[in-house]
Protein backbone atom coordinates (compact mmCIF):
# COMPACT_ATOMS: atom_id res chain seq x y z
CA UNK A 1 0.00 0.00 0.00
CA UNK A 2 1.58 3.44 -0.74
CA UNK A 3 1.37 5.98 2.04
CA UNK A 4 1.49 9.29 1.60
CA UNK A 5 3.51 11.72 3.96
CA UNK A 6 3.63 14.89 4.16
CA UNK A 7 5.92 16.27 6.96
CA UNK A 8 5.55 19.57 8.60
CA UNK A 9 9.02 20.63 8.09
CA UNK A 10 9.18 20.06 4.28
CA UNK A 11 7.10 20.70 1.61
CA UNK A 12 6.84 17.69 -0.98
CA UNK A 13 5.43 15.17 -2.57
CA UNK A 14 6.41 12.04 -0.61
CA UNK A 15 4.99 8.37 -1.06
CA UNK A 16 6.01 5.39 1.05
CA UNK A 17 5.97 2.59 -1.28
CA UNK A 18 6.47 -0.32 0.80
CA UNK A 19 5.17 -2.68 -1.85
CA UNK A 20 8.46 -1.70 -4.06
CA UNK A 21 10.50 -0.88 -0.94
CA UNK A 22 11.32 2.64 -2.29
CA UNK A 23 10.85 6.17 -0.98
CA UNK A 24 9.45 8.17 -4.00
CA UNK A 25 9.28 11.71 -4.14
CA UNK A 26 7.74 12.86 -7.39
CA UNK A 27 8.69 16.79 -6.90
CA UNK A 28 8.94 19.54 -3.91
CA UNK A 29 8.79 23.37 -3.73
CA UNK A 30 11.85 25.35 -5.18
CA UNK A 31 13.88 26.83 -2.58
CA UNK A 32 14.62 23.60 -0.79
CA UNK A 33 18.03 22.98 0.95
CA UNK A 34 19.28 19.59 -1.02
CA UNK A 35 21.99 18.92 1.66
CA UNK A 36 18.92 19.05 4.28
CA UNK A 37 16.34 17.62 2.40
CA UNK A 38 18.59 14.53 1.85
CA UNK A 39 19.34 14.23 5.11
CA UNK A 40 16.10 13.98 5.95
CA UNK A 41 14.80 11.78 3.02
CA UNK A 42 17.68 9.18 4.15
CA UNK A 43 16.92 8.99 7.24
CA UNK A 44 13.46 8.71 6.74
CA UNK A 45 14.00 5.61 4.57
CA UNK A 46 16.86 4.30 7.24
CA UNK A 47 13.76 4.23 9.89
CA UNK A 48 11.79 2.63 7.76
CA UNK A 49 13.63 0.01 6.30
CA UNK A 50 13.27 1.17 2.25
CA UNK A 51 15.83 0.25 0.23
CA UNK A 52 15.36 2.67 -2.20
CA UNK A 53 15.06 6.64 -2.45
CA UNK A 54 13.55 7.63 -6.19
CA UNK A 55 13.60 11.37 -6.40
CA UNK A 56 12.77 14.02 -9.39
CA UNK A 57 14.83 17.07 -9.15
CA UNK A 58 15.34 20.32 -10.55
CA UNK A 59 18.08 20.24 -12.74
CA UNK A 60 20.11 23.00 -10.32
CA UNK A 61 19.49 21.14 -7.47
CA UNK A 62 21.05 17.88 -9.00
CA UNK A 63 25.05 18.91 -7.73
CA UNK A 64 23.66 19.07 -4.49
CA UNK A 65 22.35 15.94 -4.00
CA UNK A 66 25.12 14.31 -6.12
CA UNK A 67 27.14 15.46 -2.92
CA UNK A 68 25.04 13.60 -0.43
CA UNK A 69 25.32 10.42 -1.74
CA UNK A 70 22.29 9.75 -5.08
CA UNK A 71 23.64 8.98 -8.52
CA UNK A 72 21.69 10.22 -11.70
CA UNK A 73 19.42 7.78 -13.57
CA UNK A 74 17.57 9.24 -16.07
CA UNK A 75 16.24 13.39 -17.52
CA UNK A 76 13.23 14.68 -19.09
CA UNK A 77 13.97 17.06 -21.46
CA UNK A 78 11.47 19.98 -23.23
CA UNK A 79 10.81 19.56 -26.73
CA UNK A 80 13.03 22.37 -27.02
CA UNK A 81 15.68 20.30 -25.42
CA UNK A 82 15.90 22.31 -22.02
CA UNK A 83 16.36 19.85 -19.44
CA UNK A 84 12.96 19.89 -17.57
CA UNK A 85 13.77 17.61 -14.59
CA UNK A 86 15.56 14.63 -13.46
CA UNK A 87 15.32 11.58 -11.68
CA UNK A 88 18.13 10.51 -9.05
CA UNK A 89 18.80 7.66 -6.81
CA UNK A 90 19.72 6.61 -3.58
CA UNK A 91 20.34 3.06 -2.66
CA UNK A 92 19.66 2.74 1.02
CA UNK A 93 20.58 -1.26 0.05
CA UNK A 94 23.65 -1.29 -1.95
CA UNK A 95 22.66 -4.69 -3.43
CA UNK A 96 19.72 -2.76 -4.89
CA UNK A 97 21.54 -0.37 -6.85
CA UNK A 98 23.37 -2.71 -8.44
CA UNK A 99 21.98 -4.81 -12.08
CA UNK A 100 23.83 -7.51 -13.46
CA UNK A 101 21.68 -7.23 -16.62
CA UNK A 102 23.29 -3.65 -17.95
CA UNK A 103 24.86 -4.96 -20.81
CA UNK A 104 22.02 -7.32 -22.43
CA UNK A 105 19.62 -4.17 -21.58
CA UNK A 106 22.21 -1.70 -23.21
CA UNK A 107 22.31 -4.21 -26.29
CA UNK A 108 18.30 -4.47 -26.60
CA UNK A 109 18.41 -0.89 -26.69
CA UNK A 110 20.80 -0.61 -29.28
CA UNK A 111 18.57 -3.59 -31.17
CA UNK A 112 15.47 -1.30 -31.16
CA UNK A 113 16.91 1.57 -32.47
CA UNK A 114 18.56 -0.55 -35.55
CA UNK A 115 15.57 -3.01 -36.33
CA UNK A 116 13.57 -1.79 -39.62
CA UNK A 117 10.00 -0.67 -38.32
CA UNK A 118 6.72 -1.66 -39.98
CA UNK A 119 3.84 0.04 -40.66
CA UNK A 120 0.58 -0.52 -38.72
CA UNK A 121 -1.76 -3.25 -40.65
CA UNK A 122 -6.02 -2.74 -40.46
CA UNK A 123 -6.91 -3.91 -37.12
CA UNK A 124 -8.67 -7.44 -37.31
CA UNK A 125 -12.53 -7.95 -38.12
CA UNK A 126 -14.09 -7.65 -34.75
CA UNK A 127 -11.00 -5.36 -33.09
CA UNK A 128 -12.32 -2.15 -31.52
CA UNK A 129 -10.31 0.81 -30.01
CA UNK A 130 -12.17 2.90 -27.49
CA UNK A 131 -11.18 5.28 -24.20
CA UNK A 132 -11.75 3.70 -20.50
CA UNK A 133 -14.49 4.93 -17.76
CA UNK A 134 -14.29 3.46 -14.65
CA UNK A 135 -17.63 0.65 -15.02
CA UNK A 136 -14.36 -1.18 -17.03
CA UNK A 137 -12.11 -1.26 -13.71
CA UNK A 138 -12.92 -4.79 -13.10
CA UNK A 139 -12.10 -6.19 -16.97
CA UNK A 140 -8.74 -3.53 -16.34
CA UNK A 141 -8.04 -5.33 -13.44
CA UNK A 142 -8.39 -8.81 -15.16
CA UNK A 143 -6.43 -8.02 -18.05
CA UNK A 144 -3.56 -6.70 -15.64
CA UNK A 145 -3.48 -9.65 -13.43
CA UNK A 146 -3.51 -11.95 -16.23
CA UNK A 147 -0.25 -10.39 -18.14
CA UNK A 148 1.74 -9.57 -14.61
CA UNK A 149 2.25 -12.20 -11.90
CA UNK A 150 3.39 -9.10 -9.79
CA UNK A 151 2.87 -5.36 -10.23
CA UNK A 152 4.15 -2.16 -8.77
CA UNK A 153 0.62 -1.06 -8.07
CA UNK A 154 -2.93 -2.53 -7.07
CA UNK A 155 -4.12 -3.83 -9.52
CA UNK A 156 -7.54 -3.74 -7.66
CA UNK A 157 -10.41 -3.01 -9.25
CA UNK A 158 -11.66 -0.38 -6.97
CA UNK A 159 -7.92 1.29 -6.89
CA UNK A 160 -8.10 1.89 -10.81
CA UNK A 161 -11.69 2.64 -10.36
CA UNK A 162 -10.12 5.70 -8.29
CA UNK A 163 -7.20 6.49 -10.88
CA UNK A 164 -9.90 7.39 -13.19
CA UNK A 165 -11.99 9.64 -11.17
CA UNK A 166 -9.18 11.22 -10.53
CA UNK A 167 -8.84 12.07 -14.14
CA UNK A 168 -5.85 9.43 -15.74
CA UNK A 169 -7.05 8.08 -18.86
CA UNK A 170 -7.03 4.53 -19.67
CA UNK A 171 -7.00 3.13 -23.27
CA UNK A 172 -8.50 -0.49 -24.18
CA UNK A 173 -8.77 -2.98 -27.52
CA UNK A 174 -11.58 -4.84 -26.73
CA UNK A 175 -12.18 -8.43 -29.35
CA UNK A 176 -16.40 -8.94 -29.78
CA UNK A 177 -16.45 -6.46 -26.43
CA UNK A 178 -13.77 -8.19 -24.69
CA UNK A 179 -10.99 -6.04 -23.19
CA UNK A 180 -8.12 -7.55 -24.43
CA UNK A 181 -5.28 -4.84 -24.11
CA UNK A 182 -5.46 -1.81 -21.70
CA UNK A 183 -2.70 1.09 -21.49
CA UNK A 184 -3.17 4.49 -19.73
CA UNK A 185 -2.05 7.85 -19.01
CA UNK A 186 -1.44 9.59 -15.58
CA UNK A 187 -1.87 13.31 -16.56
CA UNK A 188 0.54 15.21 -13.41
CA UNK A 189 -0.46 19.46 -13.74
CA UNK A 190 1.45 19.91 -10.46
CA UNK A 191 4.16 18.74 -11.94
CA UNK A 192 4.07 19.41 -15.54
CA UNK A 193 4.57 15.19 -16.29
CA UNK A 194 2.05 12.70 -17.87
CA UNK A 195 3.60 9.03 -17.51
CA UNK A 196 2.45 6.86 -19.90
CA UNK A 197 1.70 3.32 -18.50
CA UNK A 198 -0.28 0.18 -17.24
CA UNK A 199 0.50 -1.00 -20.59
CA UNK A 200 -0.40 -4.46 -21.18
CA UNK A 201 -1.90 -7.09 -24.38
CA UNK A 202 -3.15 -10.68 -23.48
CA UNK A 203 -0.86 -13.17 -25.24
CA UNK A 204 -2.71 -14.78 -27.56
CA UNK A 205 -3.52 -11.15 -29.00
CA UNK A 206 0.00 -9.27 -29.47
CA UNK A 207 0.99 -8.76 -32.58
CA UNK A 208 -1.60 -6.22 -33.57
CA UNK A 209 0.49 -3.63 -32.46
CA UNK A 210 -2.43 -2.67 -30.09
CA UNK A 211 -0.32 -1.20 -27.37
CA UNK A 212 1.33 1.38 -30.31
CA UNK A 213 -2.63 2.33 -31.18
CA UNK A 214 -3.56 2.80 -27.39
CA UNK A 215 -0.86 5.70 -26.73
CA UNK A 216 -1.49 7.34 -29.65
CA UNK A 217 -5.25 7.47 -28.80
CA UNK A 218 -3.88 8.64 -24.97
CA UNK A 219 -1.29 11.07 -26.46
CA UNK A 220 -4.18 12.69 -27.87
CA UNK A 221 -6.24 12.69 -25.07
CA UNK A 222 -3.47 14.09 -22.51
CA UNK A 223 -2.77 17.38 -25.49
CA UNK A 224 -6.51 18.27 -25.14
CA UNK A 225 -5.94 19.12 -20.86
CA UNK A 226 -2.44 21.00 -21.99
CA UNK A 227 1.00 20.98 -22.57
CA UNK A 228 2.38 18.26 -20.64
CA UNK A 229 6.03 16.78 -20.65
CA UNK A 230 5.12 12.79 -21.61
CA UNK A 231 7.27 10.09 -20.44
CA UNK A 232 7.23 6.66 -19.72
CA UNK A 233 9.31 3.85 -17.91
CA UNK A 234 9.86 0.52 -20.10
CA UNK A 235 10.87 -2.86 -18.91
CA UNK A 236 14.39 -2.87 -19.83
CA UNK A 237 14.52 -6.40 -20.55
CA UNK A 238 11.41 -6.06 -22.95
CA UNK A 239 12.03 -5.58 -26.42
CA UNK A 240 8.45 -4.75 -27.46
CA UNK A 241 7.34 -3.01 -25.20
CA UNK A 242 10.81 -0.17 -26.00
CA UNK A 243 10.37 -0.80 -29.53
CA UNK A 244 6.97 0.65 -28.91
CA UNK A 245 8.21 3.79 -27.47
CA UNK A 246 11.09 4.18 -29.88
CA UNK A 247 8.54 3.58 -32.79
CA UNK A 248 6.64 6.27 -31.54
CA UNK A 249 9.34 8.79 -31.04
CA UNK A 250 9.83 8.25 -27.54
CA UNK A 251 13.76 9.35 -26.69
CA UNK A 252 15.71 6.63 -24.14
CA UNK A 253 16.51 9.26 -21.89
CA UNK A 254 18.29 6.56 -18.80
CA UNK A 255 18.05 3.44 -16.67
CA UNK A 256 15.99 3.66 -13.36
CA UNK A 257 17.94 0.26 -11.86
CA UNK A 258 15.69 -2.48 -9.73
CA UNK A 259 12.81 0.39 -9.81
CA UNK A 260 10.03 -1.80 -8.98
CA UNK A 261 8.36 -5.33 -8.29
CA UNK A 262 6.75 -6.22 -11.58
CA UNK A 263 6.32 -9.98 -13.37
CA UNK A 264 7.86 -11.83 -10.23
CA UNK A 265 10.42 -9.71 -9.52
CA UNK A 266 12.75 -6.07 -8.89
CA UNK A 267 13.62 -4.82 -12.50
CA UNK A 268 15.77 -2.09 -14.60
CA UNK A 269 13.18 0.37 -15.88
CA UNK A 270 14.20 2.44 -19.04
CA UNK A 271 13.28 6.13 -19.18
CA UNK A 272 11.77 7.57 -22.88
CA UNK A 273 10.56 10.58 -23.31
CA UNK A 274 8.54 12.41 -26.03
Amino acid sequence: MLNTLNPDNFSSHILMDERNKRLVINGYTRGLKPSLFSRQLIDFAVKKKLEKIWLWTFPTDVPEFLKAGFCTEGHIFRGNGKEFSVSLAYYVSKVRGQSNKLQAENDLIHAVRTEPTRQLQALPHGMELKLLNESFAEQISQVLTRVFTSYPTSMYPQYIASLIQNGNIFAGAFLQERLIAVSAAYPDPVFNRCEMTDCATIEEYRGHSLTERLLVILEQEVQKLGSFNIYTLARARSFGINRVFHKLGYRYQGRLINNCHIAGSFEDMNLWVR
